[in-house]
């Protein structure tokens, strides 16, 4: 993304799994165009989240607070949530039939671990979304 353009919205889509965590960055733009950054997968455990942290802190935040959106994983998602959460991050747990949804209506028509955190951080950027607590 340009220096210059002053980001509006900030969004983390995390892909959750047993092992592994798929992370995307979107920011939106005051040209209203989002721009997309993938890092390296992290392990699913402390260390993976404090990585995450870490990758969070160093994004083009200027005066946006990011939120992270993940999609509700069962109990995989619980211990990255809780250790975001009380790191002051904001986050939001989508329920998979919403994800899937909004998934569809951008004709998103394969599945990976990457293509599906690129989606949630396109919705978090998108939408007014519901914050856990």
């Amino acid at each position: 993304m340009s220096k210059s353009l002053e980001p509006l919205r900030l969004s983390i889509g995390i892909d959750v799994s047993k092992d592994m965590l798929s992370m995307c960055s979107c920011v939106l733009d005051i040209n209203l165009e989002k721009h997309f950054e993938h890092p390296e997968d992290q392990p699913n455990n402390p260390q993976g989240f404090r990585r995450v942290l870490h990758w969070i802190s160093k994004l083009p935040q200027a005066h946006v607070a990011p939120i992270v959106v993940m999609e509700a994983t069962g109990v995989y998602h619980e211990a990255l949530t809780n250790f975001l959460y009380s790191s002051g991050i904001d986050v939001s747990i989508m329920q998979g039939g919403r994800v899937k949804r909004y998934a569809q209506s951008l004709e998103q028509r394969s599945k990976t671990d990457m293509l599906d955190s690129r989606v949630l951080a396109s919705l978090g950027v998108e939408r007014r979304l519901t914050l856990w607590s």
